[in-house]
């Protein structure tokens, strides 16, 4: 599924690659909650600790041939959903059995996603969503878990509106989903986290 889907955007990019010269291109920065899942193959659900996600992304809108409704962009953004102390049924793994102490979890997510907007340089509001997928990588440590990090293929939704101040920089609310499968060797277990996002920031369009 994941392999498909990179193959589509590769080919969305691979189409678009001659429109890039005439590009709307911007810059953003986002803080916010992130509430995340860590559903384990063991035990179910582990809790995690609600926390603030923060990072960046850049992007291009395409202006030529009527397509500036549609647009690519890189996302960078990183979390510390720890693990909270908890007691967890008894399993085949003595590690995710009874009670737990916590565990520090720090994730980083790569994402990259096509975007489609309500757009019209006349208009304030601009509503837009995109979906596409990227590479997380999750890093835990103490507790009950080895110190070890996992790299996991990520898949990406996300919708938001912006408000032009000016018609180069507009603030903007955004909510996210990313979802990855973590497979931690050394401590033998396999989870998969989701985590949604909502998310706060600045865009900057430098060529409007």
């Amino acid at each position: 599924m994941v392999r498909r889907q990179l193959g589509f955007l590769l080919g969305v990019v691979a189409l678009c690659v001659p429109a890039l010269g005439h590009a709307e291109n911007y810059a953003a920065f986002a803080i916010g909650p992130n509430v995340a899942t860590l559903d384990t193959t063991d035990v179910g659900n582990l809790d995690l600790s609600n926390n603030l996600a923060y990072g960046a992304k850049f992007g291009h809108y395409f202006d030529d041939r009527g397509f500036n409704w549609f647009g690519l962009e890189v996302d960078m953004y990183r979390s510390a959903p720890d693990v909270k102390a908890q007691t967890v049924p008894r399993s085949s793994n003595i590690r995710l059995s009874g009670p737990i102490p916590g565990n520090d979890l720090l994730v980083h997510s790569l994402a990259f996603n096509a975007l489609v907007r309500v757009t019209g340089y006349q208009y304030k509001f601009e509503p837009y969503a995109g979906m596409g997928i990227g590479l997380n990588m999750g890093n835990i440590s103490d507790g009950n878990f080895r110190p070890e990090a996992s790299f996991a293929p990520s898949f990406n939704v996300l919708a938001g509106v912006k408000y032009y101040l000016t018609p180069k920089i507009a603030p903007f609310i955004e909510y996210k989903y990313n979802f990855a499968q973590f497979s931690f060797t050394r401590s033998n277990v396999t989870a998969d986290y989701r985590a949604n996002l909502f998310m706060f920031g600045v865009a900057y369009h430098f060529d409007r």
